[in-house]
């Protein structure tokens, strides 16, 4: 496979992030007040954005630390 056709079907690598948040009050149906992220991946090729709760941004960096072991974990057993 040359150059060109693995970069084509590489991952896009993320560049950046953008985040907000927002404050939801008196929300119908929700009973209280409720935060929410609005959060964009810029990334080399389209940008991802999606929003969260506090809880699920909490499990979200759980899982990407963990993502960041295990690959230290598969560099060190590889040198």
């Amino acid at each position: 496979m040359s150059t060109s056709q693995s970069d084509a079907n590489a991952l896009p690598r993320i560049t950046d992030v953008e985040w907000k948040l927002e404050a939801l009050t008196n929300t119908p149906g929700v009973g209280s007040d409720k935060l929410l992220y609005s959060v964009v991946l810029k990334t080399d090729k389209d940008d991802v954005p999606f929003t969260c709760d506090t809880q699920q941004l909490q499990d979200l960096v759980y899982k990407l630390k963990d993502l960041v072991r295990h690959c230290e974990n598969v560099k060190s057993e590889l040198t």
